[in-house]
Protein backbone atom coordinates (compact mmCIF):
# COMPACT_ATOMS: atom_id res chain seq x y z
CA UNK A 1 0.00 0.00 0.00
CA UNK A 2 1.30 3.45 -0.93
CA UNK A 3 -0.12 6.74 0.43
CA UNK A 4 0.94 9.76 -1.59
CA UNK A 5 0.63 13.56 -1.33
CA UNK A 6 2.17 15.99 -3.81
CA UNK A 7 5.22 16.77 -1.71
CA UNK A 8 5.18 13.96 0.84
CA UNK A 9 5.16 10.21 0.36
CA UNK A 10 4.54 7.53 2.94
CA UNK A 11 5.20 3.94 1.96
CA UNK A 12 3.50 1.28 4.07
CA UNK A 13 5.17 -2.12 4.01
CA UNK A 14 2.87 -4.93 5.10
CA UNK A 15 4.22 -8.29 6.27
CA UNK A 16 2.21 -11.24 4.98
CA UNK A 17 1.50 -13.52 7.92
CA UNK A 18 -0.56 -16.66 7.88
CA UNK A 19 -3.72 -16.16 9.88
CA UNK A 20 -4.15 -17.93 13.18
CA UNK A 21 -6.20 -17.79 16.33
CA UNK A 22 -3.55 -16.11 18.49
CA UNK A 23 -3.81 -12.70 20.09
CA UNK A 24 -0.94 -10.78 18.50
CA UNK A 25 -0.96 -8.20 21.27
CA UNK A 26 -0.60 -10.85 23.97
CA UNK A 27 2.19 -12.60 22.06
CA UNK A 28 4.14 -9.35 21.73
CA UNK A 29 3.69 -8.36 25.37
CA UNK A 30 3.82 -11.75 27.12
CA UNK A 31 6.03 -11.68 30.25
CA UNK A 32 7.20 -15.29 29.66
CA UNK A 33 8.65 -14.40 26.24
CA UNK A 34 7.08 -17.15 24.09
CA UNK A 35 9.39 -16.43 21.15
CA UNK A 36 12.59 -16.91 23.17
CA UNK A 37 11.22 -19.91 25.06
CA UNK A 38 10.15 -21.64 21.84
CA UNK A 39 13.61 -21.03 20.33
CA UNK A 40 15.26 -22.43 23.49
CA UNK A 41 13.05 -25.52 23.44
CA UNK A 42 13.84 -26.13 19.79
CA UNK A 43 17.60 -25.86 20.42
CA UNK A 44 17.31 -28.32 23.28
CA UNK A 45 15.41 -30.82 21.11
CA UNK A 46 17.96 -30.49 18.32
CA UNK A 47 20.84 -31.08 20.74
CA UNK A 48 19.01 -34.00 22.35
CA UNK A 49 18.41 -35.61 18.96
CA UNK A 50 22.12 -35.35 18.14
CA UNK A 51 23.05 -36.99 21.46
CA UNK A 52 20.40 -39.66 21.02
CA UNK A 53 21.69 -40.62 17.57
CA UNK A 54 25.24 -40.73 18.89
CA UNK A 55 24.22 -43.13 21.65
CA UNK A 56 21.77 -45.28 19.69
CA UNK A 57 23.15 -45.22 16.16
CA UNK A 58 22.49 -43.09 13.12
CA UNK A 59 20.45 -43.93 10.03
CA UNK A 60 17.65 -45.48 12.06
CA UNK A 61 15.08 -44.52 9.48
CA UNK A 62 11.59 -43.20 10.19
CA UNK A 63 8.89 -44.73 12.32
CA UNK A 64 6.33 -45.10 9.53
CA UNK A 65 3.10 -44.53 11.52
CA UNK A 66 4.49 -41.14 12.50
CA UNK A 67 2.95 -38.89 15.12
CA UNK A 68 -0.21 -37.08 13.95
CA UNK A 69 -0.18 -35.06 17.18
CA UNK A 70 2.95 -33.29 15.95
CA UNK A 71 2.00 -33.00 12.29
CA UNK A 72 1.49 -29.45 11.04
CA UNK A 73 1.51 -27.78 7.64
CA UNK A 74 2.95 -24.43 6.69
CA UNK A 75 -0.49 -22.85 6.69
CA UNK A 76 -1.83 -24.56 9.82
CA UNK A 77 -3.44 -21.96 12.12
CA UNK A 78 -1.94 -21.15 15.50
CA UNK A 79 -4.71 -22.38 17.79
CA UNK A 80 -4.16 -22.55 21.53
CA UNK A 81 -6.00 -25.81 22.13
CA UNK A 82 -4.10 -27.64 19.38
CA UNK A 83 -0.77 -26.27 20.57
CA UNK A 84 -1.54 -27.47 24.09
CA UNK A 85 -2.35 -30.98 22.87
CA UNK A 86 0.82 -31.15 20.79
CA UNK A 87 3.00 -30.02 23.69
CA UNK A 88 1.30 -32.42 26.13
CA UNK A 89 2.01 -35.26 23.71
CA UNK A 90 5.58 -34.07 23.16
CA UNK A 91 6.38 -33.91 26.87
CA UNK A 92 4.91 -37.38 27.39
CA UNK A 93 6.96 -38.75 24.52
CA UNK A 94 10.17 -37.29 25.93
CA UNK A 95 9.44 -38.90 29.29
CA UNK A 96 8.84 -42.23 27.56
CA UNK A 97 12.18 -41.97 25.72
CA UNK A 98 13.95 -40.99 28.94
CA UNK A 99 12.62 -44.02 30.79
CA UNK A 100 13.59 -46.36 27.95
CA UNK A 101 17.11 -44.94 27.73
CA UNK A 102 17.57 -44.90 31.49
CA UNK A 103 16.24 -48.38 32.24
CA UNK A 104 16.94 -50.31 29.02
CA UNK A 105 19.03 -49.01 26.15
CA UNK A 106 21.63 -46.66 27.66
CA UNK A 107 21.47 -46.75 31.45
CA UNK A 108 24.97 -45.28 31.85
CA UNK A 109 24.56 -42.33 29.47
CA UNK A 110 23.77 -39.79 32.17
CA UNK A 111 24.36 -36.83 29.87
CA UNK A 112 21.65 -38.04 27.48
CA UNK A 113 19.29 -38.66 30.38
CA UNK A 114 19.80 -35.11 31.58
CA UNK A 115 19.20 -33.65 28.14
CA UNK A 116 15.95 -35.57 27.80
CA UNK A 117 14.88 -34.51 31.27
CA UNK A 118 15.70 -30.85 30.61
CA UNK A 119 13.93 -30.91 27.25
CA UNK A 120 10.76 -32.37 28.78
CA UNK A 121 10.85 -29.75 31.54
CA UNK A 122 11.23 -26.90 29.03
CA UNK A 123 8.38 -28.25 26.90
CA UNK A 124 6.16 -28.15 29.98
CA UNK A 125 7.31 -24.61 30.71
CA UNK A 126 6.54 -23.61 27.13
CA UNK A 127 3.11 -25.19 27.43
CA UNK A 128 2.30 -23.09 30.51
CA UNK A 129 3.60 -19.94 28.82
CA UNK A 130 1.56 -20.42 25.66
CA UNK A 131 -1.55 -21.31 27.63
CA UNK A 132 -1.34 -17.87 29.24
CA UNK A 133 -0.86 -16.23 25.86
CA UNK A 134 -3.00 -18.26 23.46
CA UNK A 135 -5.49 -19.75 25.88
CA UNK A 136 -7.18 -23.01 25.02
CA UNK A 137 -7.51 -26.36 26.74
CA UNK A 138 -6.36 -29.69 25.39
CA UNK A 139 -9.63 -31.63 25.35
CA UNK A 140 -9.69 -34.49 24.92
CA UNK A 141 -6.06 -35.10 25.75
CA UNK A 142 -4.11 -37.25 23.28
CA UNK A 143 -3.37 -40.85 24.18
CA UNK A 144 -0.03 -41.20 25.97
CA UNK A 145 2.76 -42.16 23.57
CA UNK A 146 3.41 -45.90 23.67
CA UNK A 147 6.87 -47.11 22.76
CA UNK A 148 7.20 -50.36 20.71
CA UNK A 149 8.62 -53.62 22.03
CA UNK A 150 11.64 -54.50 19.90
CA UNK A 151 14.95 -52.73 20.47
CA UNK A 152 15.31 -51.43 16.91
CA UNK A 153 11.71 -50.21 16.76
CA UNK A 154 12.13 -48.43 20.09
CA UNK A 155 15.17 -46.61 18.77
CA UNK A 156 13.43 -45.75 15.50
CA UNK A 157 10.29 -44.60 17.34
CA UNK A 158 12.29 -42.40 19.68
CA UNK A 159 14.43 -40.93 16.90
CA UNK A 160 11.33 -40.07 14.84
CA UNK A 161 9.53 -38.50 17.79
CA UNK A 162 12.53 -36.29 18.58
CA UNK A 163 12.86 -35.34 14.93
CA UNK A 164 9.18 -34.50 14.49
CA UNK A 165 9.12 -32.60 17.79
CA UNK A 166 11.99 -30.40 16.60
CA UNK A 167 10.19 -29.83 13.29
CA UNK A 168 6.99 -28.91 15.12
CA UNK A 169 8.85 -26.40 17.29
CA UNK A 170 10.35 -24.86 14.16
CA UNK A 171 6.83 -24.33 12.82
CA UNK A 172 5.70 -22.92 16.17
CA UNK A 173 8.67 -20.56 16.30
CA UNK A 174 7.87 -19.17 12.83
CA UNK A 175 4.19 -18.72 13.62
CA UNK A 176 4.90 -16.85 16.85
CA UNK A 177 7.51 -14.65 15.17
CA UNK A 178 5.06 -13.88 12.38
CA UNK A 179 2.30 -12.90 14.79
CA UNK A 180 4.62 -10.57 16.70
CA UNK A 181 5.81 -8.94 13.46
CA UNK A 182 2.20 -8.46 12.48
CA UNK A 183 1.42 -6.77 15.80
CA UNK A 184 4.43 -4.46 15.57
CA UNK A 185 3.68 -3.65 11.94
CA UNK A 186 0.11 -2.76 12.87
CA UNK A 187 1.38 -0.28 15.46
CA UNK A 188 3.94 1.15 13.03
CA UNK A 189 1.28 1.62 10.37
CA UNK A 190 -1.01 3.40 12.86
CA UNK A 191 1.84 5.76 13.79
CA UNK A 192 2.66 6.47 10.12
CA UNK A 193 -1.00 7.09 9.34
CA UNK A 194 -1.29 9.59 12.20
CA UNK A 195 1.90 11.35 11.07
CA UNK A 196 0.61 11.57 7.51
CA UNK A 197 -2.73 12.97 8.71
CA UNK A 198 -0.98 15.64 10.76
CA UNK A 199 1.08 16.56 7.70
CA UNK A 200 -2.02 16.96 5.55
CA UNK A 201 -3.70 19.05 8.20
CA UNK A 202 -0.67 21.31 8.50
CA UNK A 203 -0.11 21.64 4.75
CA UNK A 204 -3.67 22.54 3.85
CA UNK A 205 -4.31 19.40 1.75
CA UNK A 206 -7.23 18.43 3.96
CA UNK A 207 -10.45 20.39 3.72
Amino acid sequence: MRCRADVFTVTCVCFVVLDGGASTEKLAAAPCSPQKLTALTRRQLSSTLTSFDKANGKHLGTWSPGFPELLVHHDSPLLGSRVQCSLVFMAGGLQEILEDQRTNLNPEDLALHQKLKDAASTVNELSHCLKEVLGGECRPKPRPPKIPQSVFERKQWSHTLLEEAETYLGWLQRKIRGQIIRYKDKNTFAHMKATYKRYLEGSGYMV
